[in-house]
């Protein structure tokens, strides 16, 4: 563990040394943001604008609305924009664990850009000049607050608000297994340093659109169990997914959770006929990380995502067979 805190301290180092000696850097973070990925890019932002760096942030699609609440998201460029005015010399990448998951954004990445890649997610395929990966931290936040720290930057109220914000997302509200005695210290600081819990867990839980709990209600309609009750799972169809209008599905696999008796949940969002985005959640004994990598997806071991071409019997008959592998 010595071996390891050193490495990881060493890295940061040479990080913060090669930040503070080049200019002109992309922020960026993977398609279908969320709440860690949108907060780590904004406090690398922060550290950027304290350096007096010139940087941009620019990310694939269209930010999340619950999290519009965020210190400084105006600032944040997506691929409805033109992105960067300039080619940046350096390209951030955060929260992803490949670089092809940024999406449109790698048109800004050329043979001379130098990659810092910080990340948690254990199937990082370390792509970077610079590579910052501990899947020990709660979140990708977590590492760049470690970032932050070195270079002594007064803690103001919008950055704990971010700090705060990343943490609870990525922790599922504190009750992921990835909630640790570290990152649980870290939030109590940061609502020291004036983060609002309650502003935070409002905007992110509680600002669901009327779409949002109409495609819910549909998906919740077509809740299965399978392994006598150990396995369950829902799906949100194109069509219900088109006639509700704007979604955000985000969470919709949670709900499984608080089923007693099931240990491993899926949800099989339909984004296009026939092409289904299917989000993965266990309880404590399988790995739904090693069942989303088997269909080229990832994640953590208690959650995880890939995708899925198919029709909806043959997809759903591939993900119960690999996931009984595990039980």
């Amino acid at each position: 563990m010595e071996c390891q805190t050193k490495k990881h301290l060493n890295r940061l180092l040479e990080i913060k040394s090669y930040v503070e000696q080049t200019d002109d850097f992309l922020i960026t973070t993977h398609i279908r943001s969320d709440g860690d990925s949108i907060t780590s890019i904004l406090l690398f932002a922060s550290i950027l604008r304290f350096l007096k760096k010139r940087f941009c942030v620019y990310i694939d699609d269209d930010i999340p609305r619950k999290l519009n609440f965020l210190p400084d998201i105006e600032t944040v460029e997506n691929g409805n924009n033109k992105g960067c005015a300039f080619q940046p010399r350096c390209v951030v990448v955060m929260d992803c664990s490949s670089l092809d998951r940024v999406g449109c954004v790698n048109k800004f990445v050329t043979k001379e850009s130098v990659i810092i890649n910080i990340d948690h997610h254990p199937g990082n395929q370390s792509f970077g000049e610079f590579n910052l990966v501990d899947p020990g931290e709660s979140s990708t936040v977590e590492i760049v607050y470690s970032l932050f720290s070195l270079w002594n930057i007064p803690l103001s109220p919008e950055s704990a608000t971010l700090i705060f914000t990343g943490i609870m997302s990525d922790t599922g509200k504190f009750v992921f297994p990835n909630t640790t005695y570290r990152s649980l210290s870290i939030c109590a600081e940061m609502v020291k340093r004036g983060a609002k819990p309650d502003r935070i867990a409002s905007n992110l839980y509680f600002r669901n659109s009327t779409n949002t709990l109409k495609a819910l209600a549909a998906a919740l309609n077509t809740l299965e169990f399978y392994c006598e009750g150990v396995i369950s799972s829902i799906y949100l169809s194109y069509e219900d997914l088109s006639r509700n209008g704007e979604v955000d599905t985000e969470g919709f696999v949670d709900y499984l959770l608080t089923i007693e008796d099931t240990e491993v949940v899926f949800f099989m969002l339909e984004e296009k006929k026939d092409f289904y985005r299917v989000s993965f959640r266990s309880k404590r004994k399988v790995d739904v990380n090693e069942i989303s990598k088997y269909f080229d997806g990832g994640g953590h071991s208690r959650a995880s995502g890939c995708c899925i071409q198919g029709k909806l019997d043959e997809v759903k008959k591939k993900i119960l067979e690999r996931i009984k592998k595990y039980l």
